[in-house]
């Protein structure tokens, strides 16, 4: 999908005659018009093969494909050419979902224009477009949109790291409470906390990857002149000032990983210890119950020559012994403390 933003007295709105497949009233004349002179933002989403040469012809410059916006390398994710740059970062997608993932999202300043490129539309994209399409921003430059984007990756990524930690409270408060449990509360769940712990790390990870890509893409702005000066210095001093924000962001969600790493070191050393209770009792009730099963076998063998079967004791003398040999190894275990 290809939707164009344009200059409209000061005010970033959305070009009406220009949006690509899925936009109302669009057919296959108006994707081969030309993009207007008075555009600063094209957001390719998914995009055709015509959508990307009629933003390739206003932008004058090639933009990356899905297999370049996929590399690695800083040299591939982060190039300066003469009148242009091109930076990729990755984003969070899917936040809010049991599967998190990182989708990439390519920026390219040309001609006072900016272009996003994401196969992925994620939720600072989507807020904003909303935003410029029904009430406009005063964002009529392309270096205020790209500021403007940054920042609402920069704040989900924080909104995100927000949820998590009050969950990691939550799941804490269970983790180490010392006192018992009041009658009548839902019993613990080890395997849900868990997964919810998993799920937590997972999501910290990603925003780790996402916050470095940040940082890296913010030094790239800050670092001077670019490109033949297509960033400006209010950008450049904006990139330093960002660079902090995501510096702290990102050392918040090193805390978070490290409290994710306690809460679950906590988690397995309980089940352990319930475990290992477990397979005291068990072991301590199959040696108590040794003695008093010898001496009901030695009483019941079907021996002709066997003297008790004869004496008016015997049976009560069976019982006897039974009940001693069960309680001795129990008394002799408590005074030893292993009860």
């Amino acid at each position: 999908m290809l939707q164009v933003f344009v200059n409209d007295g000061g005010t970033l709105r959305a070009h009406k005659g220009a949006e690509g497949r899925g936009a109302e009233g669009q057919g296959a004349e108006g994707r081969r018009e030309p993009l207007p002179d008075e555009t600063v933002w094209v957001d390719l989403l998914a995009p055709m093969p015509d959508e990307v040469a009629k933003a390739e012809a206003l932008m004058g410059l090639r933009l990356p494909t899905r297999e370049q916006m996929a590399e690695i390398e800083e040299s591939s994710r982060l190039r300066r050419i003469p009148g242009a740059m091109h930076v990729t970062v990755l984003t969070l997608a899917f936040a809010d979902t049991d599967a998190p993932r990182l989708a990439p999202v390519s920026f390219v300043l040309a001609r006072g224009r900016l272009a996003t490129l994401h196969h992925v539309d994620s939720k600072p994209f989507l807020d904003f477009r909303r935003r410029a399409a029904h009430q406009g921003c005063r964002t009529p430059k392309a270096e205020a949109v790209l500021r403007a984007l940054v920042e609402g990756i920069v704040e989900r990524t924080a909104a995100v790291l927000r949820r998590v930690a009050v969950e990691l409270d939550s799941l804490a408060g269970g983790s180490f409470r010392v006192t018992a449990l009041p009658a009548g509360t839902e019993p613990r769940d080890d395997n849900r906390t868990l997964k919810r712990l998993g799920q937590a790390g997972h999501r910290i990870a990603k925003a780790h990857e996402s916050l470095g890509s940040l940082a890296r893409m913010l030094d790239f702005l800050a670092r001077g002149p670019m490109g033949g000066g297509v960033v400006g210095k209010e950008t450049r001093r904006w990139a330093r000032g960002a660079r902090l924000d995501v510096t702290g962001l990102d050392e918040y969600a090193q805390f978070l990983s490290r409290k994710v790493g306690l809460i679950l070191d906590t988690t397995l050393g309980r089940i352990n210890a319930e475990q290992t209770g477990i397979v005291k009792l068990v072991s301590v009730l199959t040696v108590a119950l040794f003695p008093p099963l010898l001496v009901t076998s030695v009483f019941g063998m079907n021996f002709a020559a066997m003297p008790e079967q004869q004496s008016p004791a015997g049976y009560p003398m069976a019982i006897a012994l039974t009940v001693l040999a069960a309680v001795a190894p129990l008394w002799f275990f408590k005074r030893r403390g292993w009860l």
